[in-house]
């Protein structure tokens, strides 16, 4: 099935968020719809579409967004990751999508992947919009990561996530902070991706490896794997991938335990950037992800 692609921008708290918006091209509607939300400081551009393509031509019209402050979002200061507004974007943009005329907003489905994947978890609890869930290597909550840690390197963060809020509220300028960087040098995750993220740095000029160092202290508290038990009745695929280290499985599936059913897991060999990168694990991602919605969204295929 051919798929028409068009730019748009929707609005969010009075902030014009970009997305691109996948269509079957020669279906008429009323058709299922799914947001996608990505993962972190990423951008649509970022290996979204190769998914996006494949869940329209399995008929669902399809939303890939720029949180605000990312990507050609609106917003200032640049780089900041909130996710409260994050979450607030993916609910707008469904309510955009919803009143698209090939639209059907009964059969509204929610997709996000590492810090979307916990974003989509959260607002499928809170808004029954939604009708399917998946949260593909869904990155649970950074207190769940930290108490993994030894107690001496959750303060040294704790302490340096207050003297960026500090340091913002005293002085209004916000400080670059890494995500992935060399052994030794201040970032979020380490060295941990960082070839993946040097490498997105290079093709897409709208992606940056750094955040703003206040972030954190909206980051560190925020829970989405708290909202799991109350996703039900809205069915949930969870994706996994065995040798994670940046949103480890074993928390993940804690978490996925105390979900109700109806929910679906699918654990595959290899780690967090493979659904990305290696073309096996993302054909099979998409493949479950069509048959989960297909299922609970009535797609055709």
């Amino acid at each position: 099935m051919n798929v028409r692609v068009e730019e748009v921008v929707f609005g969010s708290e009075g902030v014009d968020c970009a997305g691109t918006l996948f269509m079957p091209a020669d279906t008429t509607g009323p058709l299922p719809g799914l947001v996608m939300g990505n993962g972190f400081a990423n951008v649509r551009r970022m290996y979204l579409p190769a998914y996006a393509a494949a869940f329209a031509a399995a008929g669902m019209s399809v939303l890939t967004v720029d949180y605000r402050y990312l990507g050609e979002s609106g917003g200032r200061p640049r780089q900041q990751v909130l996710p409260e507004a994050q979450c607030d974007d993916l609910r707008n943009a469904l309510t955009w999508l919803s009143e698209r005329p090939e639209v059907d907003a009964g059969r509204m489905g929610l997709w996000g992947t590492s810090f979307g994947g916990g974003h989509a978890m959260r607002v499928a609890a809170l808004d029954r919009r939604v009708a399917a869930v998946v949260a593909q290597v869904p990155a649970i909550g950074l207190w769940r990561y930290f108490r993994r840690n030894e107690p001496a390197v959750r303060e040294r963060f704790l302490a340096s996530a207050l003297a960026d809020r500090l340091a913002y509220a005293r002085t209004g300028e916000p400080r670059p902070l890494a995500i992935t960087a060399e052994e030794g040098i201040e970032s979020i995750l380490g060295p941990d991706g960082l070839d993946w993220h040097r490498r997105n740095e290079r093709e897409h000029d709208t992606f940056h490896n750094w955040i703003t160092g206040h972030s954190l202290d909206r980051i560190v508290p925020y829970d989405p794997g708290a909202f799991v038990e109350d996703i039900s009745p809205v069915p949930l695929l969870m994706i996994l991938m065995d040798a994670d280290t940046t949103t480890p499985s074993e928390v993940a599936r804690e978490v996925y335990d105390r979900a109700k059913e109806p929910k679906q897991l699918l654990e595959l060999v290899g780690g967090h950037y493979d659904v990305y990168d290696l073309p096996s694990v993302r054909e099979a991602c998409v493949d479950a992800t069509i048959g989960f919605l297909v299922e609970h969204l009535s797609a055709t295929t």
